[in-house]
């Protein structure tokens, strides 16, 4: 009896090979196109957030640089932060106007820098426009009862809220209501004398 000397593979262990081999390729491809969309889906959520840390940023220093005249709007579901003067400017100008608020369109958070000008915009009104974020579920600004202290609340849906606190501003007190009941309105007493004006 002879033994033959088998110097091959047969062609069912080359086909069985094979079938595993592309059984191996098929799993790696799916993980590789599962990891790459965690990628993405990762560092869209971190653009998101370090756009929001800026934001929030930008506005601290712009309540922090602020000269006094602060005014803060909370009719609406949304609050609206109104900064007349601020040192803080993005675009190089020495005085600034600023306004924070939420536009309804996709709920978008925005900053509106320039010199004097009133929302509703006039033509003749330039400011810059920054978009700070969109689907905004939360932006209150809340002043103390002694004014010296803002609390600011953001919150963007699916993303934890942001919360800070400026303190020892410098706002200007709340314009005292003039008395229309008073007798004589025309004369006031000048503060340094006991003289009346005229």
């Amino acid at each position: 009896m002879t033994t033959k000397n088998r110097g091959g593979f047969t062609l069912l262990e080359v086909l069985i090979s094979i079938m595993l081999l592309s059984l191996v390729l098929m799993t790696l491809h799916k993980s590789a196109e599962i990891l790459r969309a965690s990628n993405k889906t990762l560092f869209d959520h971190l653009f998101r957030t370090s756009n929001m840390i800026k934001g929030a940023n930008t506005l601290y220093m712009d309540i922090l640089q602020a000269d006094k005249n602060i005014s803060i709007v909370t009719k609406k579901e949304f609050h609206r932060l109104t900064i007349s003067d601020t040192r803080h400017s993005l675009y190089g100008l020495s005085k600034a106007k600023v306004t924070w608020l939420v536009h309804k369109e996709k709920n978008t958070l925005l900053r509106i820098e320039g010199g004097e000008y009133q929302l509703p915009l006039r033509r003749e009104e330039s400011v810059a426009i920054d978009e700070i974020a969109t689907n905004m579920e939360l932006f209150r600004v809340y002043r103390s009862k002694k004014e010296k202290e803002l609390l600011v609340m953001i919150k963007v849906v699916g993303q934890k809220p942001q919360t800070f606190m400026v303190q020892n501003l410098a706002i200007l007190p709340k314009p005292k209501k003039f008395n229309m009941n008073r007798k004589n309105p025309k004369r006031a007493k000048d503060k340094n004398s006991s003289k009346m004006i005229n």
